[in-house]
Parts: C-alpha cells; structure tokens; sequence
C-alpha cells in the first residue's frame, strides 16, 4: 500500500505536490491548536468541577459543624448544672433530666446521665428503657470519664434497636473539678435530623454525600 502511494505520489506534478504539501501544513496548524485548546478547556473544566465541589462539600461540612457545636455546647451547659448530691439522688435527677426541653429537642433519642462505673441512672424519656444498662465499654464513655467531650462511633442503639451516635461530656463536681459522671445525648441517624438533611442531598442528578467519623475526642 505504502509502495503504491509512493509511485502515486511520482508521478505526480510538481503543481500537484506543492498543493498537498501546502494541504498538509494547513491541517496540521488548524488540528494542533484544536486539540491544544480542547486539552486545555477539558483541564479547567475539571479544575472549575472540583471547586464546586469542595465548595459544596465545605459548605455542608460547616454545617454539620455547626449543628455539632451547638449539641456540645448545650451538653456542656446541662451539665454543669448537675451537682454531686444530685448524682446521688437519681430520682432528682431524672427530674431535672424530664425539664430539659433544649435537650430533647436536639437529641432526638434521648439524653441519659451515667455513673462513672458506667450504670445510667437517669433516661430521658424514660420508656427508652436504659436506666440500669451499663455502657463503661462505649468509646464516647471512655473519653468523657477521662474528662473530654466526645462524640462516638455511629452504632445501633442497645435499647432503641436503630442506628444512633451519641455525644457526650463530662460532669464534674464544681468545687473540685473531678468527673463525677457522664452526660450523653443520642442522635438517631432514621429520622429526619441535620444528618439526614445533609446525606440525603444529591449533588447533582447522580451525587451523592458521604460522612465519614474521623476522631471521637471534640475540641475544646
């Protein structure tokens, strides 16, 4: 084939050869800069992609920050009303517990308080059931008793049988500064909460949201 094009192009004119030589520079300085220019449309295209999405991913990042926030915070406030002849009154305690409105209105299941040997000895709502379940395993539990707030690894809930993570601080004896119990707030991951309204997001037609746990100890 190559032979035949060869002698083809022999006996060809002179005329002839110059208009394909000149047919051939003409495709060759169209088709560069074409293929130069899509290359580099494609690679900002890509680079303009992956800011939206950092942007969009930042966003509800900060989001569920701020949710997570405000739940420790409110946490970290509940608790310092709780005092050491409280801890010994589980009945004052459940009380004070049941009138914690802000609580239940940010844990959708439930707050309880436990001992540091890990027994709950207030639940609320109490028909949860978890008063007397001891939980000294958790990892949350582990971080609190040694003073730090934490939020814990996504589980299914003990009592409650669905998935849950649960926050928790310490409580601590004002006077002396030890940790005298653990003050833990769930949130069910089957209702409709901040973290359903951010993981059932799409981005785009196909997107999709994934939120990883990364760390249990909050900063403070």
């Amino acid at each position: 084939m190559i032979q035949k094009l060869h002698s083809i192009y022999n006996r060809m004119s002179i005329k002839a050869k110059i208009s394909i030589f000149t047919l051939i520079v003409f495709l060759f300085g169209f088709w560069t800069p074409a293929l130069y220019s899509s290359r580099v449309l494609r690679e900002n295209m890509q680079r303009t992609l992956g800011d939206q999405q950092f942007s969009a991913v930042s966003l509800l990042a900060s989001h569920i920050d701020d949710e997570l926030n405000l739940r420790m915070r409110s946490l970290e406030k509940t608790a310092s009303s709780i005092a050491p002849a409280m801890m010994a009154n589980p009945r004052a305690l459940q009380i004070f517990l049941d009138n914690r409105v802000v609580i239940h209105s940010l844990f959708d299941g439930g707050a309880y308080v436990v001992k540091n040997d890990g027994t709950v000895v207030a639940d609320a709502p109490i028909t949860a059931g978890r008063a007397g379940m001891n939980v000294r395993d958790r990892d949350w539990m582990v971080d609190a008793t040694n003073g730090k707030g934490s939020i814990g690894r996504p589980v299914i809930g003990q009592k409650l049988q669905v998935p849950v993570f649960t926050i928790a601080v310490p409580i601590r004896d004002a006077a002396k500064g030890e940790v005298i119990g653990v003050l833990a707030g769930v949130v069910n991951l089957t209702k409709n909460n901040f973290i359903r309204q951010v993981t059932d997001v799409n981005y785009g037609k196909t997107g999709s949201y994934i939120l990883l746990h990364l760390s249990t100890n909050w900063r403070s």
